[in-house]
């Protein structure tokens, strides 16, 4: 544990004091929402896990294949040490949208080279921390003599740090430290989508919070039509640095939703041509939607209970509107959270002095 804290100071740039703070924040929150259970370390919820381990001159075909049945970013290791990282957005931004053969092209190509990583030993909850802090997508997890255990992501921290319940009481706290802001709007004219309001939720006994998922700040959604190629696709995702796009059919209703991890699952673990291949035909048709009224913790509950890592968002008109990233929904809330605590530990300051 100590160790564990010594690598998030490093991480962090932080002294020791600072490190120390990492589990006041959330901590008691997360204790209180959970039951008071403790956090699981990395090591438990990678038990079991795929590997994902690639060696430096092994071909992106083989990687991706390695990837989609993981559902995992690999990892690139050379003679017991790790000197990369290859994520679902690099496949799609780095690979696809340039045309590279993936056949001739090695991961160590196009990977990210020396990723930061963290003992086994760190806590579920000090990971959610750190990629919070950098804002980390995923985390590489090595023991302390450098051998490489796997990787986890956001959604791994999620899952692991507890059940739905849980997560409502912190994005309901979370929302009361926040003021509405305007969202960018798309228009579209399909009215027939699913919502989360005709979804059945085992946490209705919990109050839902009256914010509504305007307050999330959704993404401007990035449009594109049916009939548009998987190659075409990627290339306007990585051009505009984006991960997910709506798609949208000839009427300009919504069709369906296309992510990263989609590009790589469906397009290149398949063998199927990016140039040739519509995203009409690798997409997730009619995605579960959320209202821009709907609340926002509903929202939220919402994607930890079915995994969801986007959910378009329409209007009342069924006009698309935006699109929730729980990743960034979760660092919004963190640091909602943060800059709640600093106002209260310096109203008590001020008390005391008075």
């Amino acid at each position: 544990a100590e160790d564990a804290v010594k690598q998030m100071a490093s991480l962090q740039g932080a002294g020791g004091a600072q490190a120390a703070a990492l589990q006041q924040l959330l901590g008691p929150l997360l204790s209180q929402a959970f039951g008071g259970q403790s956090s699981p370390t990395l090591r438990t919820i990678l038990a079991g896990k795929l590997s994902t381990i690639a060696s430096p001159g092994t071909n992106l075909q083989e990687v991706g294949s390695m990837m989609a049945e993981a559902r995992k970013a690999a990892l690139v290791v050379d003679n017991g040490k790790l000197i990369g990282i290859f994520g679902f957005k690099d496949m799609m931004s780095r690979a696809i949208a340039k045309e590279l053969p993936l056949e001739l092209t090695s991961v160590s190509s196009v990977m990210t080279p020396n990723p930061e990583s963290v003992s086994p030993d760190t806590t579920v909850l000090e990971a959610l921390q750190i990629m919070h802090d950098n804002r980390f997508l995923t985390l590489p997890v090595c023991e302390d003599n450098g051998r490489v255990l796997g990787v986890v992501d956001v959604m791994d921290c999620v899952y692991a740090s507890g059940g739905a319940d849980g997560w409502r009481s912190i994005f309901a706290s979370a929302m009361e430290c926040d003021d509405i802001t305007d969202t960018a709007s798309v228009h579209s004219t399909h009215k027939s989508v699913k919502s989360v309001k005709s979804m059945k939720s085992t946490t209705r006994s919990v109050k839902m919070a009256d914010t509504t998922v305007l307050k999330l700040r959704p993404k401007a959604p990035m449009i594109c039509h049916s009939s548009d190629t998987v190659l075409g696709v990627s290339q306007m995702l990585a051009s505009k640095r984006g991960d997910a796009a709506i798609i949208t059919d000839s009427s300009g209703g919504l069709a369906g939703i296309i992510t990263d991890t989609d590009v790589t699952r469906r397009v290149v673990a398949k063998k199927l041509p990016p140039s040739s291949t519509r995203v009409s035909d690798v997409m997730t048709a009619n995605p579960t939607c959320v209202s821009s009224s709907d609340s926002a913790t509903d929202a939220l509950v919402t994607m930890v209970e079915n995994h969801f890592r986007h959910l378009p968002v329409t209007d009342d008109n069924g006009a698309v509107v935006g699109v929730l990233d729980i990743a960034k929904c979760l660092n919004d809330a963190i640091t909602k959270l943060e800059k709640q605590k600093d106002k209260s530990s310096s109203a008590a300051e001020d008390a005391v002095k008075q």
